[in-house]
C-alpha cells in the first residue's frame, strides 16, 4: 500500500494538469465583491470565465485559441417593473485578441495560495465597442465547435460583425465567400448605408420607441478581473535566465450594439 501511495504521489507531481477551475473573489469598480469562475480546457484550447452580476445578469465569456473566436454569452432577466417577465439570451462572436488572455496551458497551471483573498485587477484595459452587422446563423459551427456549444442556448440571437470574417483563419475547404453566405445580415437600413451622414436609418432603442418598431439595442458588460499576461523575473546573476514568476491581471469593459426587429426584444433599453 505504501508503494502504491508513493506511486500516486509521483504521478501527481510529474503529470501536468490538463484542466483547471478557479473560483476568484473580485472587487468591482463599485466596491462590491463578486465571484468569477475560470475554467481552462487544455484539450480544447479554450478558457471560459463566468460570473453572476449583482443585477442578476449572467455573463459567460469563452475564448477559443485554436480558432481565434471569442464568444460572450449574456443572460438578461426581464424587468418586472417594465412588464418584462421573460429573459433573454444573447451571444456575441468576435475575433479573439489572444493577448487579452493567457493561453489555456499556462492558465491550467495557476493555483491560489489564498483562495479567500479579494482580487483587484492591476491594469484597466478600458472599453471595447462592437457593432454587430449580422446574425451568425450556421456559421458558428464552422468557426468554432466550442463557441457553437457555448452559444447554443441563444439560438437565433447569436451576433457577429461581417468585418471579422476576413480576420478568422481559413478553414479547410471554406472560402470567405462561403462564410459570408452562411450569415444573415441585418437590413440595409440598420447598417449606415443610405443616410447622408453615414448613420443608420434605424433609431436607438429607448423607452419612447414604439414597442413594435425596430431599433438598435446596446448592452454593456465589464469583466473585472482576468489573467491577461505572464510576468517574468530574472534569475540569479550567474544564470541570467528569466523565468515565469506570476501573472498580470486586467479589467476590461465591452459595449455591444445590435439590431432588433422590435423594441420589446431589447430588454436593456433603459
Amino acid at each position: 500500500m505504501q508503494i502504491f501511495l508513493e506511486f500516486v504521489l509521483i504521478l501527481y507531481i510529474f503529470i501536468e494538469p490538463t484542466n483547471l477551475q478557479l473560483l476568484i473573489n473580485v472587487r468591482n469598480q463599485g466596491g462590491d465583491v463578486m465571484q468569477e469562475n475560470i475554467t481552462a480546457n487544455v484539450s480544447e484550447d479554450t478558457v471560459t470565465l463566468e460570473f453572476l452580476r449583482l443585477d442578476g445578469v449572467y455573463v459567460s465569456q469563452l475564448v477559443d485559441f485554436t480558432n481565434e473566436v471569442e464568444a460572450m454569452k449574456i443572460i438578461i432577466p426581464g424587468e418586472e417593473e417594465l412588464g418584462q417577465t421573460n429573459y433573454q439570451i444573447l451571444c456575441f462572436l468576435t475575433h479573439a485578441a489572444q493577448a487579452d488572455f493567457i493561453a489555456p496551458d499556462a492558465m491550467a497551471k495557476l493555483r491560489q495560495k489564498n483562495p479567500g483573498t479579494v482580487r483587484v485587477a492591476e491594469e484597466d484595459k478600458g472599453w471595447r465597442q462592437t457593432t454587430a452587422t449580422a446574425w451568425a446563423g450556421r456559421i458558428t459551427h464552422l468557426l468554432s465547435p466550442a463557441a457553437a456549444r457555448h452559444c447554443g442556448p441563444a439560438k437565433d440571437k447569436v451576433y457577429l460583425r461581417a468585418a471579422d470574417l476576413s480576420r478568422w483563419a481559413p478553414r479547410p475547404g471554406m472560402e470567405l465567400s462561403t462564410f459570408t453566405s452562411e450569415i444573415n445580415p441585418f437590413p440595409e437600413r440598420a447598417l449606415a448605408a443610405d443616410s447622408a451622414d453615414g448613420a443608420p436609418l434605424v433609431g436607438v432603442c429607448s423607452a419612447d420607441t414604439d414597442r413594435a418598431t425596430d431599433c438598435i439595442c446596446h448592452f454593456e458588460v465589464c469583466v473585472n478581473w482576468y489573467p491577461c499576461g505572464l510576468k517574468y523575473c530574472k534569475g540569479k546573476p550567474q544564470g541570467g535566465l528569466s523565468y515565469r514568476c506570476g501573472i498580470k491581471t486586467c479589467h476590461r469593459c465591452y459595449r455591444y450594439h445590435f439590431y432588433v426587429r422590435h423594441r420589446d426584444s431589447c430588454l436593456s433599453y433603459m
